[in-house]
């Protein structure tokens, strides 16, 4: 699956924008085409369970889920519920590109092409460009999807210890309303929301961290489908070679 930047981009305007807030949408980052095959690619992905039990974070495999009996499932949706009304919380479908890509044997997948295509060394150079960060050496990622009733609460990404230094969304939903929740949210000293970015197809919402943000509730009425492939922009050491064998 080839995966190709938009080569009608404008950096330097784009570099200009970013650096008023330390945070942009980039409309249009990939062609048209490759746009679509990546969002064709996420179907073909095995989806797990992503949450948060306080610091301790759970991804819960396609088998783990599909063998859930139903007062499990209510256990987790209760708790994750309940932590939520006081706490930080997460909940969203997922697929972990980052170390299923690393992982010794596992299979090919097409999501592959574009998590290499991120980690081009002409990718990281546009997004140093375009950031002012001079020192990002790598992205990790993983594929997201947020189903009606799926979110994320207000947090920083902010991580020391992992390099992180810009947050970034792919977005790939191609219909979403305005009423549909599922917007990245920006808040200001007073929790106000700053800023909220829709996820628009072919969109790349990229920002500085640490930056306070989160993703509004999906609402339970949606059946279109909030797909994403996200991540962050790093300054550490990759975990491996990128360039791995089909």
């Amino acid at each position: 699956m080839p995966v190709e930047l938009n080569p009608s981009l404008d950096l330097e305007a784009l570099a200009a924008d970013y650096a008023k807030k330390k945070r942009m949408r980039i409309r249009g980052f990939l062609t048209e085409q490759s746009a679509r095959s990546v969002y064709e690619e996420l179907h073909q992905l095995p989806w797990g369970l992503a949450y948060n039990e306080g610091t301790n974070v759970v991804q819960m495999s396609p088998d783990q889920i599909a063998g859930l009996q139903t007062p499990e499932a209510q256990r987790i949706m209760a708790g994750i519920q309940q932590r939520a009304r006081s706490e930080y919380q997460f909940l969203y479908a997922y697929f972990p590109i980052l170390t299923a890509y690393f992982r010794p044997n596992s299979p090919w997948f097409g999501i592959y092409d574009f998590y290499e295509f991120l980690n081009r060394p002409e990718t990281l150079a546009v997004i140093r460009k375009v950031t002012g960060l001079k020192s990002i050496r790598w992205a990790d990622g993983q594929a997201t999807w947020f189903k009606p009733g799926h979110f994320l609460k207000a947090h920083t990404d902010e991580e020391v210890a992992t390099g992180r230094l810009a947050a970034y969304v792919m977005n790939l939903s191609p219909v979403w309303e305005r009423d549909w929740g599922g917007y990245l949210q920006f808040f200001d000293g007073q929790d106000n929301v700053e800023a909220a970015f829709k996820p628009s197809f072919n969109t790349l919402n990229i920002f500085t961290i640490p930056q306070l943000h989160s993703v509004s509730m999906v609402s339970t009425y949606v059946q279109a489908e909030r797909l994403a492939v996200t991540g962050w922009f790093r300054s550490d050491e990759p975990i491996g070679p990128f360039g791995r064998a089909r």
